[in-house]
């Protein structure tokens, strides 16, 4: 009877390593599930970096071919350009050069162009000629047009009074 409880004694010791071994790679099984997961996370973190690179470097690259391709028109009035008469005057008078107007005076920005027309009417009557410009939404509201900014001084230290955020611009 003896030797049954030895055996049964020695089959609990063989089982408890076998549990330790089992154990042990439930452990290891974990932890490598573990760097699994977080080296996923680091390659899919890599994976967007790198994605965003690519991205923006394209964005540059349409960006620098679209700015040296396309001259915009629409930005050419702001440019000081001499104008000339045509041909067949030059030949009979000297020629002469007029710059286009490129600063004005910017009183102040409203989101409805109503109420900017309003104010403008009231500079009308104050004989100084309004100009309402659109941009992003707004109407900007300027005054006069000039050819220099010392042309445009004695004006806004005038409307500074009224206006007190108001300043010389280009066009």
């Amino acid at each position: 009877m003896l030797e049954k409880e030895d055996n049964y004694q020695l089959e609990l010791f063989s089982q408890s390593k076998d549990y330790s071994e089992r154990k042990n790679l439930t452990r290891n099984s974990h932890f490598l599930t573990f760097i699994w997961n977080y080296e996923k996370t680091i390659l899919i973190i890599i994976g967007i970096v790198i994605t965003g690179i690519i991205s923006f470097s394209l964005g540059v690259d349409k960006g620098r071919r679209l700015s040296s391709s396309n001259n915009n028109s629409r930005f050419d009035f702001a440019l000081m350009r001499p104008v000339t008469a045509p041909a067949e005057s030059i030949k009979e008078e000297p020629k002469v050069k007029e710059y286009i107007a490129v600063y004005t005076i910017q009183l102040a920005s409203y989101r409805t162009k109503t109420s900017a027309q309003k104010e403008a009417e009231t500079l009308k009557k104050k004989g100084l000629p309004p100009l309402i410009l659109s941009k992003g939404g707004y109407a900007v509201l300027c005054v006069g047009s000039f050819s220099n900014k010392e042309a445009a001084q004695s004006t806004l230290s005038e409307l500074k009074k009224r206006y007190q955020d108001c300043y010389i611009r280009r066009l």
